[in-house]
Parts: structure tokens; C-alpha cells; sequence
């Protein structure tokens, strides 16, 4: 008589169980986030005008040599391209590189659009996060990065004083 074989998940620990558990669920976590920014890439790629005062609005894109001298409407339009796979523009990647979050984009356009969200799903996607090859250094390389955010999130600046800033 021959010996019952015990069942393939019998010869795995509790830790090695729960890891293919936490597998599982991250996987399925990721699927969601990555429907999530394809829906967004095809809500911004329909209703963005590509008119630029997003870009003209940001506190920051002053600041950069790459950006400077760049037309607003070209850079939106890379930003977009990034999103859709069909480019790299380096004035575009540099955009979503410096992004601050200010929030200022989203007040300038015209259009109602969450032009941060746009601009930060363009760098999760530069940062190769969406499972395509990177397109620039990973934020844990740019030490002032989070540094920028912490600041412009603690100064809470009103509109007067931004406008003074700039």
C-alpha cells in the first residue's frame, strides 16, 4: 500500500505561507495602482488642452536650467508623452523631477485638471514604477527632494505670498 502524499502546502513554513500571501496581495495591489494611472494617463491625454500655464505657474520651473527658456505648452505636451510611452523629453522629465507639489498647476488650469497628479504620475513613470525602463535617477539619489516637499508643505503660503515669491 502505498503512503498518501501530503498536500504541496504541507511542506511550507507558516513564514514561507505568509509570504506568498504578501506576494499575492501586493500583486494585486499593483495591478490596481497601475489601472489607476492608466485611467488618468487616458483622462489626461483626453481633456488636457496642453496650453502650458501649468507648467507657467509652477514656483520651481524657474529654478532649473534645463526648463529655462522652454514653452510651456511643449513641456505639458512631453509630460503627456511621457505618460503615453511615446517620449523622453529631458525638459519634461527635469519638470517632473522638481516637482514640489505647490498645488499651483492645479489653481492655473483652465481646464479644472489636477495638473499635479498628471505631473507626479510622470515621474512615478520616469522612476521606471509602472514597469517601464527608468528615465531618471530614483528620488533616494536626489537627497533634497523630499527635503523640497517637507519645506513648501510647512511654509503653507498664501496667495499673496506666492505671488510675492515669484
Amino acid at each position: 500500500m502505498r503512503a498518501a502524499r501530503a498536500p504541496p502546502c504541507a511542506n511550507i513554513s507558516a513564514s514561507q505561507l505568509h509570504a506568498q500571501v504578501c506576494r499575492q496581495r501586493m500583486d494585486e495591489r499593483t495591478a490596481r495602482l497601475l489601472a489607476y494611472v492608466e485611467r488618468n494617463v487616458d483622462h489626461f491625454a483626453a481633456a488636457c488642452t496642453r496650453c502650458g500655464k501649468c507648467f507657467e505657474a509652477c514656483p520651481l520651473a524657474r529654478y532649473s536650467g534645463k526648463l529655462a527658456g522652454q514653452a510651456g505648452g511643449a513641456v505639458v505636451t512631453g509630460i503627456l508623452d511621457l505618460l503615453q510611452g511615446r517620449g523622453d523629453m529631458p525638459a519634461a522629465i527635469e519638470w517632473a523631477r522638481m516637482c514640489c507639489q505647490s498645488a499651483q498647476c492645479v489653481k492655473a488650469c483652465p481646464e479644472k485638471l489636477d495638473a499635479m497628479l498628471m505631473v507626479r504620475l510622470a515621474r512615478i513613470t520616469a522612476l521606471g514604477s509602472t514597469g517601464r525602463a527608468p528615465l531618471m535617477a530614483d528620488a533616494k539619489r536626489d537627497p533634497n527632494f523630499f527635503r523640497r516637499i517637507n519645506a513648501f508643505a510647512t511654509l503653507q503660503l498664501t496667495d499673496a505670498e506666492i505671488a510675492e515669491w515669484h
